[in-house]
């Protein structure tokens, strides 16, 4: 296995993928141009609401040639979209190597209503959508296969949707994965205890006392750990100041991706969302679920990302019988590795790609 360590430092081709579905026009949306400010003749971009499973969702594809590979990016959470982001952390090289594709799941982003039941956030119908989503890419952009990359939660729904079918996909691309749920929270927590004690800080070392023992099952204490990861640098952004800057962006209405009332739903759609999954996921643990993968399989982790500690993921790495595996870990990044080191992140799934279309 290889370990790459990594520094942080037109026309447009609009089109429904669904019967029935929804594209935005393509003159509020971000264009592609190049140097000159030209439009790309072969660009592709296209905001779009589509049917999977039954449900309405939406996906957002941008690339500056739409003859690329396709990239399917499944985002955490559950229910954390990166959507409104998008055009701060997507990279010129990352557009020039892929046709990106960003999805907002059942429940999450653009794609919650409040018509949604838990009953329809089952895991398995995550699954059946993202494999109906990569059927339907493939047919649209002509592949035989895609590359499938997710982070977080979307790192976990990646695995389990290479469980079902792994056929789709030239690789998986694993950020900040998890790995053993049980194992990773308390991880975390043991982590987190250590550096309030080295730093003094009594606040923080009584809020621990009074989750011990720390149950990992337990969102209680899940939450107090998170909240700390986060105080001590840890946790999901590690670049001071970013999520603030994030959070800004978003809710003063600058993102193209999403309305006002979207924005507003935001928050309404990730509770909704993390109370319906993650009571599935408690028992996820790849060690013993996915000790074999039929494709290969890489990691992407942030040095300092301890919600889902790297030491883990080496193990796990480790062991994994795969074609061809590698684990990248990107420094000064925490747990949102594309927000904290959008170029490294890029780079290392476009050099990814390259490796594999060498060798398979």
């Amino acid at each position: 296995m290889r370990v790459v360590s990594v520094a942080t430092s037109a026309v447009v081709f609009l089109f429904l993928l669904v019967a029935g579905g929804f594209a935005q026009d393509k003159g509020d949306l971000p264009q592609i141009v190049d140097e000159a400010g030209n439009p790309l003749p072969n660009a592709v971009i296209s905001l779009e609401k589509l049917n999977l499973g039954g449900i309405g969702q939406w996906i957002l594809i941008r690339g500056r040639d739409r003859n690329k590979p396709v990239l399917l990016v499944l985002h955490g959470g559950p229910g954390a979209s990166m959507m409104p982001w998008v055009d701060l952390f997507h990279t010129t090289e990352l557009e020039s190597s892929f046709v990106v594709v960003h999805w907002d799941q059942r429940g999450a982003g653009k794609s919650f209503s409040s018509g949604l039941t838990t009953k329809d956030l089952d895991v398995a119908s995550y699954i059946d959508d993202t494999l109906e989503l990569a059927d339907l890419l493939r047919r649209r952009f002509g592949k035989d296969r895609i590359f499938l990359t997710g982070v977080s939660w979307g790192s976990a729904l990646g695995f389990l949707t290479l469980q079902r079918d792994s056929s789709p996909f030239h690789a998986f691309i694993a950020t900040s994965e998890r790995v053993d749920w049980r194992r990773s929270q308390t991880l975390g927590y043991e982590w987190v205890k250590a550096e309030a004690e080295k730093a003094g800080d009594q606040e923080a070392l009584e809020r621990l006392a009074a989750i011990e023992p720390f149950d990992p099952a337990d969102f209680g204490d899940i939450a107090v750990k998170n909240e700390l990861l986060d105080t001590f640098g840890g946790g999901d952004i590690h670049t001071e100041g970013l999520w603030d800057a994030y959070q800004d962006y978003a809710t003063s209405g600058q993102s193209p991706y999403y309305t006002p009332a979207e924005v507003g739903n935001y928050t309404q759609g990730l509770e909704f969302s993390q109370r319906a999954v993650v009571q599935q996921a408690l028992d996820y643990d790849l060690f013993v679920d996915f000790p074999k993968s039929p494709i290969p399989v890489h990691f992407i982790m942030g040095m300092e990302d301890h919600q889902t500690p790297v030491s883990l993921v080496e193990d796990y790495a480790g062991e994994l019988d795969a074609p061809d595996k590698s684990l990248t870990i990107v420094q000064s990044a925490g747990h949102d590795v594309p927000f904290d080191a959008p170029l490294a992140w890029a780079k290392a799934l476009i050099r990814i790609a390259g490796e594999t279309a060498e060798k398979h």
